[in-house]
């Protein structure tokens, strides 16, 4: 097998749910070893999060686990008792990066905050990963995916003026912030490559969300001129008359279409449309201001054709207009085909199902498809293979409720 990109970087997983599960993944999905670390029988709480395999929950079938695990090594451990933050001490001297995402305060209380880590492995990489950060006055406060959207103004700006804020689809909050924390993990491997000395990285997954939404403008335009940003449904933001556009969904004959402004063929649209006012310099020369009537122009045009239809004339001008697929769609479409983005893994429980490949595409270390483990599959690899405890330690870690 081709090495990898962090071929030889060993990981320990402590983290739950889906934020420190990413930021694992796209170690993983680059090539180092992660090991799981999970609660003894309910394992992540991930694994309780549908969809299941024929709708019946099921721990080994949830397709959020099944996606954020692939390829990972499940050990259980109950870290409340001894012998389990024994076992995983021993874990932590021989690992290169230890992931968590437990309530600020609470490794600490485990005996192993970042002084004592620094202990166990000068060069080990800590990343913890919370919803407010490490620091601060809400560093306690509870949070979830939906407190990310609303306490970083995402959701203020989501939806219909008219409306109430809205939360956008997926957990992006979540999917950010292990994002966050798997580049910052990269970057302080490569700092301890210099200078052999580890880090610990404190990562909020509300300020990576906030980073994602283009706020650096909404602030400057408030800081600067006082202008508060409104919600613009599908529209962008951005309300200043001399501003691009179009960029919005609009509906047609067999569904909805995304349509945008192009700057290389600002006069596409009245070409498609063949409504020469879209390209007038009244229009061309303030197309934000003119947004209404850009719409009702458009969708007069719109209206008679597929969604196929529009993407393909548009795009043969250089317009990018494009459809706005179902999910079935996207699982068919040519696009992820011929790109190889979507692969068969088979699972002893789960059976055979797609999943996404890795966005990463190194040609010189590409990506592996491996499964997802059964809970605590490796216990006895992990236990007996590498840590070295005999058949009958192994015995009484199990009867002590330790693994």
């Amino acid at each position: 097998m081709t090495d990898t990109a962090l071929s030889g970087v060993y990981v320990l997983d402590l983290s739950d749910g889906m934020s420190g599960g990413y930021c694992s993944k796209v170690l993983r999905d680059l090539g180092a070893d992660v090991i799981k670390i999970e609660a003894p029988r309910a394992g992540d709480s991930t694994r309780g999060m549908g969809p299941f395999l024929n709708g019946v929950p099921n721990i080994e079938t949830s397709a959020t686990f099944l996606y954020l695990n692939a390829g990972k090594q499940s050990l259980t451990l109950n870290l409340e008792s001894d012998e389990g933050r024994k076992i995983l001490r021993r874990l932590i001297g021989n690992s290169d990066v230890l992931v968590e995402s437990f309530k600020p305060g609470m490794m600490d209380a485990l005996g192993l905050g970042y002084s004592e880590l620094e202990k166990l492995n000068l060069a080990l990489v800590t990343a913890s990963i919370s919803y407010f950060g490490a620091t601060g006055p809400y560093s306690d406060y509870e949070g979830s995916d939906l407190v990310a959207y609303a306490v970083s103004g995402y959701m203020y700006l989501t939806g219909d003026e008219d409306r109430e804020p809205l939360k956008a689809g997926g957990s992006q909050s979540e999917y950010q912030a292990g994002m966050a924390g798997a580049m910052s993990i990269m970057a302080a491997l490569t700092h301890r490559d210099f200078t052999g000395e580890g880090q610990h990285i404190d990562v909020s997954a509300i300020e990576a969300l906030n980073a994602t939404f283009d706020g650096v403008g909404y602030y400057s335009a408030y800081e600067n001129r006082g202008v508060v940003p409104k919600r613009a449904g599908t529209r962008l933001v951005q309300r200043e008359p001399h501003g691009a556009y179009p960029s919005t969904l609009l509906p047609c004959k067999d569904g909805w279409v995304h349509v945008h402004y192009s700057p290389s063929n600002p006069e596409g649209i009245a070409m498609l449309t063949g409504d020469e006012r879209m390209e007038s310099d009244d229009v061309l020369s303030e197309m934000r201001g003119h947004a209404d009537e850009i719409d009702a122009s458009l969708t007069e045009w719109l209206k008679d054709h597929t969604r196929e239809e529009i993407q393909t004339l548009a795009q043969e001008i250089r317009v990018p207009f494009t459809m706005v697929q179902s999910i079935p769609e996207v699982l068919e479409d040519p696009q992820n085909t011929a790109r190889g983005f979507f692969v068969d893994i088979e699972h002893p429980e789960a059976g055979a199902l797609k999943y996404l490949t890795s966005p990463y595409r190194l040609p010189e270390s590409p990506w592996h498809a491996v499964r997802a483990p059964l809970l605590g599959e490796h216990n006895r690899d992990i236990i007996c293979g590498a840590l070295g405890y005999s058949d009958g330690d192994f015995q009484r870690l199990k009867e002590a409720n330790a693994i």
